[in-house]
C-alpha cells in the first residue's frame, strides 16, 4: 500500500498544466487554459484546465476531474499505478506500508522480470539492426511484410540469432539472473547450458497497457511441420495470455477517440493496420475472447467490432465469447473480410479509407448475425431450430441490466421476426432463462427474482417534465451553495462571521435533495468541527470518495472569462472576488427559499386533503397546518425584500 504522506506529496507537487500540457495542446485563454478534449473527437476546443483549482473539465463530453483522474483516465490506469506514474515524473520517492515478505517477494520477483523482459527486447532489436544476419534475415521479412522502419521502432519489433548460446551468453555476463531468464521464457536449460528458445526467430514485443513490455511472440521464418509458427512468453507472474490483448498500448487513445474497438486475430493485422491509419485495433492472438480481455476492452470503448476472414472458419471464431461480451455489457458487431483476404493484406490493397468504408457497411450486430449464420446451417430441421430458439433466448437472457431493458426488447422483436415465431413466446422464454440464471446463482430470493423476470413488455412511462424540472432546479441551487461553501466558506460574510458560519445559521443540516450535495456539505463541517481548520477546495477536488470528488469538481468549475474586455471597451468589469459577499447572500437567499417554496407546495396538498374530511382530528390539524403556512408565506415575502436588495445593491 502507498503511504498516505506519498500520496499527498503527489497531490501537492504535480501541476496540472505541466501533466495534461504533455498531452493535450493548451491555450491561455483569461485565467484558464483551453485545449482539444483528448477523450473525444472534437475541431472546436472545450478542454478546460484551471491551474488555480487544478482541475479540468470538457463541456463538450462532460469529463471532468483533476491531475490524478487525468492521468488515470488518459492511460487507463488504476489509482495506485496513476500514483507510481506521476511521482516518477516528479522524483518523488514512493512510500509503502510494511507488507508482508511474501508479498514484497512476489513484487520484486515481478519488478525483475520487467527489467529482463526490457533487456531482451533491446537485445533483439540490436540484432535486428545491427548484425548481418538480422538484417538478411529479420529485417527481409518485415520488409517483406511491407513494414517500414518507423513502424518497426514503433512495435520494438526484433530478431533472436540462430546461435542457441547467443543471447544467454550476453546476459549472464551482464549479470542477468539465470532463474529469471528461465522464468521470463528466454532461455531453456538442457545438458546444464542454457539455450535461447526463441533461436532463428523474429521478435514481438507484448505490452500491458502502460507500455512495460511482459512477454514475447516469435515466430519462425523456417518451413517444417515439426516447427510451431509462434512460440509465445510461457505464463508468469506478469503475464497471463488471458488478460493480455496485443497491440492495447499502442491502440488506446485511438480506441477512446474514436469510441471503437477493432478485433483482429494476429500481430501482424495490428501492426499493418497501425501503419496504414487504422489504430483503434488490437489482437486476442488468436486465443478465444476470455471474460478479462473483454473488461480491458471495456475499460476504453463499449464498441467491439470483431474482424474475421469470410471463411467457414471464420464466422464460427466470431461466435466465440459472444455471451461474455454481452454480459460485459458491449456492443458487440462483426465484419467478414473478402474471401482470401485477412486485415493486413485487405487494408493493403484498399488504403485505410477503403477499409474504413468496407467495415462501416459490412458490420453486423453479431446477435442478428449469429442467428442467421445459424438460421442456414438449420435450415427446415425442426430440431436444430428448436435448439436454436433456445440459445438465442440463453444469449438474450445475458441483457439483464434495466438500462439495457429496451435494447433487449428489440433484439426479442428483431429475433422473433427471423425466426417465425411468437413475441410473447421468445419473451416467456427469455424470462424464464433470466428467472432461472438469478436462482441459480442465489443472487435474489426467489421472489425478486421472478419480480425481474415479469419485466414482459415495457410499461408506458408517465410524463415526468414537472418532476424534472423540480429536481434540476433544486440540483443548480444545491449545486451553487456548495460552490460558495467551498470557494468562500473561509472568508468574512461581515465582521463577525465567515461565510461558513453564515452559510451554517441560516440552513442549518442543508437538507439537501441529492445526496452527494448533501454528502460534501456534512464532510465540509464535520472536517471544520474536528480541525477547528477551513477544509481547502483540493481536499473535496482530490478526495478519495468518487461522487465527493466528481461533484466538487463540477461545483467548483467556473467556464466563463470576460476576456480583455476592459482593455478592449475601457470599461471596468467587477470579478467575483469583489462581489463574493452579495453572491453568498443571494445564492443563499435563493436556496432557503426554494425550500420554502417545496414545503408551502407540500401543506397545501395537506390543506386540501383535510378539508376533505369532516373528522374532528383532521380539522384541528387543518388549522394549524394553515397557520404554518400564513407564517411561512410571511417569511417568504420577507427574503423576497431582501433579495430585491441584493439584487439591485
Amino acid at each position: 500500500m502507498i503511504t498516505r504522506s506519498t500520496i499527498q506529496k503527489v497531490n501537492d507537487t504535480a501541476d496540472i498544466i505541466d501533466v495534461v500540457g504533455s498531452f493535450v495542446k493548451l491555450k491561455k485563454r483569461g485565467v484558464n487554459y483551453l485545449g482539444n478534449c483528448p477523450f473525444h473527437h472534437e475541431k472546436t476546443p472545450s478542454f478546460t484546465v484551471s491551474p488555480s483549482k487544478g482541475i479540468y473539465k470538457c463541456f463538450g463530453c462532460g469529463k471532468a476531474g483533476n491531475v490524478i483522474t487525468f492521468v488515470q483516465e488518459h492511460e487507463k490506469l488504476t489509482y495506485p499505478e496513476t500514483i507510481v506514474w506521476l511521482a516518477k515524473r516528479y522524483n518523488i520517492e514512493v512510500e509503502e506500508t510494511e507488507v508482508s515478505n511474501e508479498a514484497r517477494e512476489k513484487m520484486q520477483l515481478e519488478e525483475s522480470l520487467r527489467i529482463v523482459n526490457q533487456y531482451a527486447s533491446n537485445y533483439f532489436t540490436q540484432k535486428l539492426f545491427e548484425t548481418e544476419e538480422g538484417k538478411l534475415i529479420g529485417m527481409s521479412y518485415f520488409k517483406q511484410r511491407g513494414f517500414r522502419e518507423e513502424t518497426i521502432k514503433k512495435f520494438q519489433l526484433g530478431y533472436c540469432l540462430e546461435d542457441k548460446l547467443a543471447l544467454p551468453s550476453e546476459a549472464l555476463s551482464k549479470g542477468y539472473n539465470k532463474e529469471i531468464l528461465i522464468k521470463a521464457g528466454l532461455v531453456s536449460e538442457r545438458y546444464d547450458q542454457l539455450q535461447s528458445i526463441y533461436s532463428g526467430r523474429v521478435i514481438f514485443p507484448i505490452h500491458n497497457q502502460s507500455g512495460k513490455i511482459i512477454g514475447f511472440g516469435a515466430r519462425t521464418l523456417k518451413t517444417s511441420d515439426k516447427t510451431p509458427k509462434y512460440i509465445n512468453t510461457p505464463e508468469n507472474e506478469i503475464y497471463l495470455k488471458s488478460k493480455t490483448l496485443y497491440g492495447i498500448y499502442f491502440s488506446r487513445n485511438a480506441i477512446t477517440k474514436e469510441n471503437s474497438c477493432l478485433l483482429v486475430e494476429g500481430y501482424t493485422d495490428v501492426i499493418s493496420l497501425h501503419q496504414n491509419g487504422v489504430e483503434h485495433v488490437v489482437a486476442s492472438s488468436g486465443t478465444s475472447l476470455t471474460e478479462d480481455q473483454l473488461k480491458l476492452i471495456k475499460r476504453y470503448t463499449k464498441n467491439l467490432v470483431i474482424l474475421y476472414d469470410g471463411d467457414a472458419a471464420g464466422i464460427k471464431a466470431a461466435l466465440r465469447g459472444l455471451d461474455m461480451a454481452i454480459e460485459q455489457g458491449l456492443n458487440v458487431q462483426v465484419v467478414l473480410l473478402p474471401n482470401n483476404h485477412d486485415p493486413d493484406s485487405y487494408v493493403q490493397e484498399v488504403g485505410a479509407e477503403g477499409f474504413k468504408n468496407y467495415i462501416q457497411e459490412n458490420k453486423k450486430d453479431i446477435i442478428l448475425f449469429k442467428l442467421e449464420a445459424s438460421l442456414k446451417e438449420a435450415n427446415n430441421d425442426t430440431i436444430k431450430k428448436t435448439e436454436l430458439i433456445n440459445d438465442i433466448a440463453e444469449t438474450l437472457s445475458k441483457i439483464n441490466k434495466l438500462e439495457e431493458f429496451t435494447k433487449q426488447q428489440d433484439y426479442i422483436r428483431r429475433c422473433s421476426q427471423l425466426l417465425q415465431i411468437e413475441e410473447a413466446g421468445l419473451i416467456s422464454l427469455v424470462n424464464k432463462k433470466i428467472r432461472e440464471k438469478a436462482v441459480k446463482q442465489d443472487r435474489f430470493p426467489r421472489e425478486e427474482a421472478e419480480a425481474l423476470a415479469k419485466q414482459a413488455e415495457p410499461e408506458v412511462i408517465p410524463d415526468q417534465s414537472e418532476v424534472t424540472s423540480l429536481l434540476q432546479k433544486d440540483y443548480a441551487q444545491e449545486k451553487a451553495l456548495i460552490k460558495i461553501l467551498l470557494e468562500y466558506g473561509n472568508r468574512p460574510f461581515d465582521e463577525q462571521v465567515s461565510v461558513a458560519d453564515y452559510i451554517r445559521v441560516k440552513i442549518a443540516d442543508g437538507d439537501f435533495m441529492n445526496t452527494c450535495w448533501q454528502k460534501i456539505y456534512t464532510t465540509y463541517f464535520n472536517h471544520l468541527d474536528e480541525t477547528l481548520v477551513y477544509p481547502e477546495e483540493k481536499i473535496f477536488t482530490a478526495h478519495e470518495d468518487n461522487a465527493i470528488r466528481s461533484y466538487s469538481i463540477e461545483a467548483l468549475y467556473f467556464p466563463y472569462v470576460v476576456d480583455k474586455w476592459e482593455e478592449r471597451h475601457t470599461i471596468p468589469v467587477p470579478d467575483r472576488e469583489s462581489l463574493y459577499v452579495e453572491e453568498v447572500e443571494k445564492t443563499v437567499l435563493f436556496f432557503i427559499l426554494r425550500k420554502i417554496k417545496t414545503q408551502l407546495t407540500l401543506w397545501l396538498d395537506d390543506i386540501a386533503l383535510n378539508e376533505k374530511s369532516d373528522h374532528e382530528e383532521m380539522l384541528e390539524e387543518d388549522r394549524i397546518l394553515k397557520l404554518a403556512y400564513t407564517e411561512l408565506k410571511k417569511n417568504e415575502l420577507e427574503l423576497l425584500k431582501q433579495l430585491r436588495t441584493v439584487l439591485i445593491r
